[in-house]
């Protein structure tokens, strides 16, 4: 029995490990490193979950559910809303949202935006209501409920852009998906 290196026929061996040509050793340190380089890579690089609705700009809604018909889901919310805040959180952590909304649009709706806004055919503005304060036309027509609007504040659209239901307050995924399958539209 020989503890010490041994001829084998893929090369020198040493307790079990086979010591190859050195120029098959340098293509194998590249190609090493070469795949080292492409993990470190993929980690950096920033990753888009495919559950992830993509956010259609409100400004873009109109034009796009013209060419392309399908209902869809805006949500009226506020900087300083704590609550809407919390709706976007649980909208990035549910892996689900975005297979929730395949064929509707969605978009979120600033109620302090001071741009103007085209919809549907009519320009929306910001409408000040004191020093400083406002709120935009757009969130009142879309999202008033009973004289109030509430933030954060859900409106279901149908490919008319008829609202179909409003919703004041969080919703949690699985409250979002019922409303969803609810309101299914099917052209």
């Amino acid at each position: 029995m020989s503890l010490g290196p041994t001829r084998g026929p893929g090369g020198l061996s040493a307790s079990g490990i086979i010591f190859t040509d050195p120029a098959d050793t340098i293509a194998m340190e590249r190609t090493a490193c070469r795949i080292i380089a492409l993990l470190v890579l993929a980690a950096l690089l920033p990753h888009r979950s495919v559950a992830q609705p993509v956010n259609v700009p409100i400004g873009e809604l109109t034009d796009r559910m013209r060419m392309d018909p399908r209902p869809a889901l805006v949500l009226i919310s506020t900087d300083w809303c704590t609550y809407c805040r919390m709706q976007r959180r649980l909208l990035q952590r549910d892996t689900t949202f975005g297979h929730a909304l395949d064929g509707w649009y969605f978009t979120e709706l600033n109620a302090e935006t001071r741009e103007p806004l085209s919809f549907d055919g009519r320009m929306y503005r910001f409408g000040a209501t004191g020093p400083g304060a406002g709120i935009h036309e757009l969130a009142l027509a879309l999202g008033r409920h009973q004289g109030r609007l509430a933030y954060p504040t859900w409106v279901f659209l149908d490919p008319g852009f008829r609202v179909l239901a409003r919703y004041p307050g969080v919703l949690r995924a699985t409250e979002l998906r019922t409303f969803l399958e609810a309101l299914q539209f099917h052209p």
